[in-house]
């Protein structure tokens, strides 16, 4: 077949896996007749422009040396590093251009998604290049891009372009950059999940400003905490405490675009960081508090009492599947629910157990009305009772205890963040209390502050910088730490210091210190 005829045959393959790299297009300067045409071809502005270049040239070989041009084009291949492709014009290699399976699926399919979740930096571009997957050439190009969205859109289309066995390489390399998943998208294989939008949303959207400015990163231990949990990365680490000005806003903003990439398991072990390093009042913002509901089935008299387990077994299955996909059957529930801030986040195995979510103290306002007024219970009824009524199951009873129904209400009592007004309050002191507030061991004593947070303070290089540094470690605790900080200038005798810090203000709303912190 003449290289016309290969070229017309395979032309949208040609079009799709040719890579006109500055590599290929100076190999072609020897070639007869395309090199009249190279500097013209190099000279397109974007990919697709210059493989149509190029194959126009091709096509427009004279019939008496297309051999000779063929041979030249295949061996200028070659030496680019596309074998792939040379295979195309001569099979005199294994190398193969990327399937249309995988070629749809990282394209067309997925494209989307692994721009929000695939974390370029976190070691995977050294080691596709390492592993000879991506040339050094294209690690720059990816690198040259402006944000992480961009980096993977061209890493994507610098992979569509290579032989077959590059998705496999791509896929080894998530999983040894902690990736895996990303692998899941495109594979549908292994355990790992990535983040869930309504999680990825209250990450990167509302209340993102307000996690940016009550997250504390830098003195409270928490960057170390996300590695030793094997959230964080080295790479990880670097980037953050890199962070010019290294101040907790800026590290704030990565640590949340970094956690926007990582998987639901890494998303909740950041939620247990957080309340390990006392940010309790972070992780309610972010990811509310949880009750959980426990199920009791009531079956027919007649019912077999052997099967009755297996039954249960069954209708935990199947209401964690339609609660996952927000099938048909649970959609009204759902809308609901997700209307007044509660979400379904899990259903438990063994005796058969709903975990509510409630983003805000409004929300779990809600879900005690729901759940008081047996709304709730009746709309579990009407879902499932009816599918599994030929098996005996009567009606199902909804119960939470006591304990739990108090436990969250004084979560959400104790660890409500900062109020805009109280956090505004503190920040527009500041300059006032440069010289009027004294940071001595007897006021430290009397906040609720961890050994890391108080030697921050402590350990600021001037007595201005010590002010500075409570003020932004007290903005950022929970709303009652207004009121401990306000108490404690008092009983040390700095009443002009709580008099600036309070502005004597009647429409100032001091909150109510919980008792364990008074």
């Amino acid at each position: 077949m003449t290289l016309k005829q290969k070229t017309k045959e395979n032309y949208k393959l040609l079009l799709r896996c040719v890579d006109p790299s500055n590599e290929l297009l100076g190999n072609l300067w020897s070639v007869p007749f395309v090199q009249d045409r190279a500097s013209a071809i190099k000279q397109k502005s974007t990919v697709d422009d210059k493989n149509d270049a190029l194959l126009t040239s091709l096509l427009e070989t004279p019939d008496d040396i297309q051999e000779s041009v063929m041979n030249g084009v295949i061996s200028a291949l070659k030496d680019s590093g596309q074998d792939h492709v040379a295979s195309i014009f001569r099979e005199e290699s294994d190398k193969v251009p990327m399937s249309d399976e995988h070629f749809h699926t990282l394209m067309v399919e997925k494209i989307d998604q692994l721009c929000e979740i695939i974390d370029p930096e976190n070691g995977l571009i050294n080691k596709l290049v390492r592993t000879k997957v991506i040339s050094p050439v294209n690690a720059q190009a990816i690198r040259s891009m402006p944000g992480y969205n961009e980096k993977v859109r061209q890493l994507i289309e610098i992979l569509s372009r290579k032989s077959d066995d590059a998705f496999n390489g791509f896929i080894n390399a998530l999983h040894l950059t902690g990736q895996s998943h990303v692998s899941y998208v495109l594979t549908g294989e292994g355990n790992s999940r990535p983040l869930k939008d309504e999680h990825r949303k209250r990450l990167l959207s509302s209340p993102r400003d307000h996690l940016v400015k009550t997250m504390e990163s830098k003195n409270s231990g928490l960057v170390t905490a996300l590695m030793d949990k094997g959230v964080f990365s080295i790479d990880d680490e670097q980037r953050v405490t890199s962070v010019q000005p290294d101040i907790d806003d800026n590290r704030n903003e990565l640590i949340l675009n970094l956690i926007a990439r990582k998987s639901q398991s890494d998303f909740f072990k950041f939620i247990s960081t957080l309340h390990d390093t006392n940010q309790t009042h972070v992780a309610v913002t972010l990811f509310g508090e949880s009750v959980i509901a426990k199920i009791t089935t009531v079956y027919e008299s007649g019912a077999d009492s052997n099967r009755i387990p297996d039954v249960d077994a069954e209708l935990v299955e199947y209401m964690r599947e339609v609660f996952r996909s927000n099938d048909n059957v649970v959609r009204r529930i759902n809308e609901i629910l997700l209307e007044n801030g509660i979400t379904v986040s899990d259903v438990g195995h063994g005796c058969i157990e709903i975990t509510f979510t409630c983003e805000s103290v409004e929300s779990f306002r809600h879900f005690r009305e729901l759940y008081n007024s047996e709304e709730l219970e009746q709309m579990l009824n009407e879902a499932f009772c009816f599918r599994f009524a030929n098996k005996g199951l009567k009606s199902l009873k909804l119960k939470v205890s006591n304990e739990r129904i108090k436990q969250c209400a004084d979560t959400f009592a104790c660890w409500a963040p900062m109020t805009s007004k109280h956090r505004e309050a503190l920040m527009s002191s500041e300059e006032g209390l440069l010289d009027k507030m004294t940071i001595s061991g007897d006021l430290l004593r009397r906040l609720s502050l961890c050994k890391r947070r108080r030697q921050a303070i402590e350990q600021a290089a001037t007595r201005e910088q010590q002010v500075k540094t409570l003020i932004d470690i007290v903005s950022r605790r929970p709303d009652s730490a207004f009121t401990q900080l306000l108490d404690a200038l008092k009983e040390t005798d700095q009443h002009e210091a709580a008099a600036i810090v309070s502005d004597d203000d009647p429409n100032l709303t001091v909150p109510v210190l919980p008792q364990h912190l008074r």
